[in-house]
């Protein structure tokens, strides 16, 4: 058996979640301001993970009025309805739709709340305000979205809040609808979002026995969305890729481990060329491991506590050899099946024990400055993240961080993949 890696403490990252902000579309239709002074304005940005991948959101419409979406396979010349412009007129080769159909994820209807921004009301949004467009335009024959067509939308509403009033419409928006990932399965959404890395906890005080590395606490910047496997890759997913199982632990529904960070980043590549083989991957887009940011940013899905669960990380919570909270052993002595204890808030798994998790970044101390998609390349340590079954709770925290050599191996350690940007080590 060989021996647990060298671990080196220190990291933690508070989580605020928000989706992909990247603007995208051309405007067309120049409206009037409705009667808050303001024009209604559409905008939309890709990244929703939902549907066709486009979220929309209005502003600046009437306060309590409802509000939902149109949309149309040409811009046409606009019309006066109600003091306003419309511009998606149907004509001899235009169509236009309403995305407004109840009980589906064509239900677009929202209303405008104080500050005038359109709030979901269907559930047709992963952030409650504005709506993500599904991947079919409605109608009496539903009409596939696909990758290179154009599609043109606006948001109508009425002017007043105690009754029916002119009609209000937004901008018009055309956007052009590229190819995205079609993720593998088991693989959990996870948006963009601004969060803070590092931990004020008190260092070497019991429970948490915080070290220096951990801080200065900064500002981190996630600018675009990715997916991370819900799971730890198991020892039947990396024989079905590799051809071979190096794990002391076996069980096909255990986690893969006994495996290195090279061993690791090689599935990632064989799994990339499959599924670019397959049709279901763009260019830019790739499975890799997680950089340090991502994965803690995933770990805490919104926590600041030490841990996903609470400030307290207990036997029943995550597969773990010691709880410092419980003050006791676990009484384990091997991995589990993957996904045996409660989920996060993203919907992962085993983020906290049963095996750590090789990270793409080499170790670097952190500074005090904001940072945009950190990731740190090249060097001779390889983090690897959340504690495995031979770890204490002090050595599963969010922000804990562990390193080793690309080469070394573990039976305390294995991985989980990401689908995202490419990224070069």
């Amino acid at each position: 058996m060989t021996s647990p890696l060298l671990w080196i403490p220190g990291i933690a990252i508070l989580c605020a979640h928000a989706t992909l902000a990247q603007s995208t579309g051309s405007t067309f239709c120049t409206t009037s301001s409705n009667s808050t002074g303001f024009a209604t304005t559409l905008s939309g940005s890709f990244g929703s993970g939902n549907g066709s991948d486009l979220h929309l959101e209005v502003s600046q419409g009437v306060p309590g009025e409802i509000a939902y979406v149109l949309v149309g396979n040409e811009a046409t010349p606009g019309v006066i309805v109600g003091g306003n412009q419309f511009c998606l007129l149907g004509t001899a080769t235009a169509r236009f739709y309403r995305y407004n159909q109840a009980g589906t994820s064509s239900n677009s209807v929202g209303i405008f709340d104080a500050s005038g921004v359109l709030q979901n009301i269907s559930g047709t949004s992963t952030v409650g305000s504005g709506f993500d467009v599904p991947s079919t335009v409605p109608g009496g024959t539903p009409i596939a979205i696909t990758a290179g067509s154009t599609w043109h939308f606006q948001a109508w509403h009425r002017d007043t809040p105690v009754g029916p009033g002119a009609s209000n419409f937004s901008n018009g928006l055309s956007v052009s609808f590229t190819f995205h990932p079609t993720p593998i399965p088991g693989m959990s959404f996870i948006p963009a979002g601004t969060f803070q890395m590092g931990s004020d906890t008190q260092q070497y005080v019991p429970p948490y026995f915080a070290g220096s590395e951990a801080s200065p606490v900064h500002d981190v910047t996630h600018s675009q969305a990715f997916w991370m496997g819900q799971r730890e890759v198991t020892q039947f997913e990396y024989q079905t890729i590799m051809g071979v199982n190096p794990s002391f632990f076996l069980g096909s529904d255990h986690p893969v481990e006994n495996v290195s960070w090279l061993e690791a980043s090689a599935y990632c590549e064989i799994l990339t060329a499959n599924e670019i083989a397959a049709g279901n991957l763009p260019a830019g887009f790739e499975y890799r491991l997680p950089t340090e940011a991502e994965w803690e940013y995933a770990c805490r899905a919104g926590s600041t506590t030490e841990f996903y669960t609470g400030p307290d990380l207990f036997c029943t919570d995550a597969h773990i050899q010691y709880s410092a909270h419980a003050v006791g052993s676990c009484l384990i002595d091997s991995t589990t099946p993957v996904a045996s204890f409660p989920s996060n808030g993203f919907g992962l798994y085993d983020m906290h024990g049963n095996v750590s998790e090789w990270c793409l970044d080499n170790f670097e101390p952190y500074g005090p400055d904001a940072l945009t998609d950190p990731f740190v390349s090249g060097g001779n340590y390889k983090v690897h993240r959340g504690g495995g079954w031979f770890s204490a709770s002090i050595d599963s925290r969010s922000a804990f961080r562990h390193a080793n050599g690309p080469w070394g191996t573990s039976w305390n350690v294995g991985f989980r993949v990401v689908l995202g940007r490419v990224l070069t080590p």
